[in-house]
């Protein structure tokens, strides 16, 4: 009697122990974690893009939307320092015991510095300022700006600096192995009759990997 059940326990345990097999449509840990993790690595500048009227950063006739070339071509720009790192950037919560998953975009981004001479507002070449974006679960969202942060500070001398209303992240995909910083801010465009509109919309620096 003691075999049987003895046998009978080793079937049970051999099928009710047997791993299911996964499927191969659903990632194994199918998780907001799990997904942006698919992000985390290196990345580096790759555009600059101003949804709104053009720009002519460099005085040369020609106003453009794609501004990464207009940044190259000003003093202060120093290509090496513009990168990103995608990581853990878990947040603490100060009156819990428990921590919250958070992904850390942290960039370094290139921004103009304007000056006010004769009545309009000159690009006199480019500084950069670092930061950190955090993700959550309960903040992030694909296809859109999300995860907003807002300037503690502002630089009133600054045109740029002095009109930025606040930071978001834009990711399209986990897969693509891309993604955008939204800054949402105010730069000047010229007329033909000499005159400038400052336009405000939101300046997208986009990173690769």
């Amino acid at each position: 009697m003691k075999r049987i059940l003895t046998v009978l326990l080793a079937i049970a345990c051999f099928y009710g122990c047997e791993k299911t097999p996964l499927d191969n449509n659903k990632p194994a840990d199918d998780t907001f974690q799990s997904h942006i993790q698919q992000l985390y690595g290196d990345y580096t500048l790759s555009d600059i893009q101003w949804p709104g009227p053009n720009v002519n950063m460099n005085y040369d006739d020609t106003g453009y939307w794609n501004l990464l070339h207009e940044f190259k071509n000003k003093v202060g720009y120093y290509e090496p320092d513009y990168v990103g790192h995608v990581g853990d950037g878990i947040i603490y919560e100060k009156e819990e015991s428990y921590a919250e998953f958070a992904a850390a975009f942290n960039v370094t981004i290139p921004y103009p510095n304007y000056i006010l001479s004769d009545g309009k507002w000159l690009c006199k070449g480019i500084s950069s300022f670092k930061m950190t974006i955090r993700a959550t679960e309960k903040t992030f969202r694909l296809f859109k700006n999300c995860c907003w942060i807002y300037p503690g500070h502002v630089d009133h001398e600054d045109l740029f600096l002095a009109n930025i209303k606040d930071f978001s992240l834009y990711v399209e995909s986990f897969n693509d192995k891309t993604f955008k910083v939204g800054v949402h801010c105010i730069l000047p465009s010229e007329h033909a009759d000499g005159t400038q509109k400052l336009n405000e919309n939101i300046l997208y620096y986009t990173f690769v990997r």
